[in-house]
């Protein structure tokens, strides 16, 4: 007996072992292919352009240096560019959480007729691609009119609202803005969770509907909120489809990108880089890889710093936003 159970032990060590390493090596190999292009990215941003053509530098440059991020920041017109970007998403994502979190309040905490059906609805939302409802969207708004109302008032003229941020912003408050069909989904697995005695106890010391959501069930989805929060930022700052679209003559940083990558490519010539760029080989595939490398650095560096902010509510968040059941 005392052999069987000395063998079973090692059998199960050995399991176990293997069951470790298996697991190290996959979290390995998927981690590599997930940061081997930030690594390289972060390599080319700072890399000279003689090493480009060095065959024996490979990842750490040999002449470090900053010429790359400073062409890049001074064609984006990065300052202004950012300011743009962060004003516009913040402004978008403060609005556009109103709606989301009532509607997902209402769906986790009311039981009334249709509501399955409704949320049947929000979750399809998630589904439909944005580029199936944007041409009836972009006339909407190019022609904006309530009732009829506005051209009475204007003899006649429908207010076109595109080149302006106030599409965005009646997007958002109306619940029609990026991704609100998941934000609602997540945050009505989060108010599922509270429990109702809570509710309960407030009704019972005379609380109302609004003060409960506000004082009780508010407070304790805060974790929920900061990841929402995070999540729509990103996806504004981002958005490159909805700004083409709708803020053509807005310039925020995906725009910005988009001129830059036509200014070293020579498809644009309006903005005044000549100089700047007259150091460079831009015919080589791998120099452009440089410049775009470090615009893309400049881009992602605030998404990097409100990540290192916000990332332990997004830590909290993940069991109870109701993406594991």
């Amino acid at each position: 007996m005392s052999q069987l159970t000395h063998r079973k032990n090692l059998q199960d060590t050995a399991a176990h072992i293997g069951v470790v390493i298996l697991r190290t090596v996959l979290l390995v190999g998927f981690s590599y292919i997930i940061l081997y292009p930030v690594i390289l990215m972060f390599s080319k941003a700072f890399m000279a352009q003689q090493d480009v053509f060095d065959n024996s530098v490979l990842w750490i440059p040999r002449h470090f240096t900053l010429d790359n991020v400073k062409v890049a920041a001074t064609t984006m017109q990065y300052g202004k560019s950012l300011l743009n970007s962060v004003l516009f998403a913040l402004l978008s994502t403060l609005l556009q959480m109103l709606p989301c979190l009532m509607a997902g309040y209402a769906f986790a905490r009311y039981d009334f007729k249709g509501s399955g059906i409704l949320f049947a609805v929000v979750v399809l939302t998630i589904l439909v691609p944005p580029q199936q409802f944007m041409t009836p969207l972009y006339l909407h708004l190019s022609q904006f009119d309530i009732f009829g109302l506005i051209k009475a008032l204007n003899n006649g003229q429908a207010l076109n609202l595109t080149a302006t941020y106030i599409p965005y912003f009646l997007m958002s408050l109306t619940g029609f803005g990026l991704r609100n069909g998941l934000f609602i989904f997540m945050f009505r697995q989060s108010f599922r969770g509270i429990p109702r005695e809570t509710e309960e106890a407030a009704m019972v010391d005379g609380a109302g509907p609004f003060r409960i959501f506000w004082q009780i069930m508010l407070p304790s989805s805060v974790t929920i909120l900061v990841t929402v929060m995070l999540f729509s930022f990103v996806w504004q700052y981002n958005d490159t489809y909805y700004s083409s679209l709708l803020l053509p003559n807005v310039r925020t940083l995906p725009q910005a990108y988009e001129l830059f990558d036509s200014a070293i490519t020579g498809w644009n010539g309006d903005l005044s880089v000549t100089n700047m760029l007259s150091q460079y080989v831009l015919d080589d595939p791998k120099v452009l890889s440089l410049l775009r490398n470090s615009a893309i650095i400049l881009i992602l560096a605030p998404l990097l710093a409100v990540y290192a902010v916000a990332q332990r509510y997004f830590i909290q968040s993940i069991e109870r936003s109701g993406l594991v059941g």
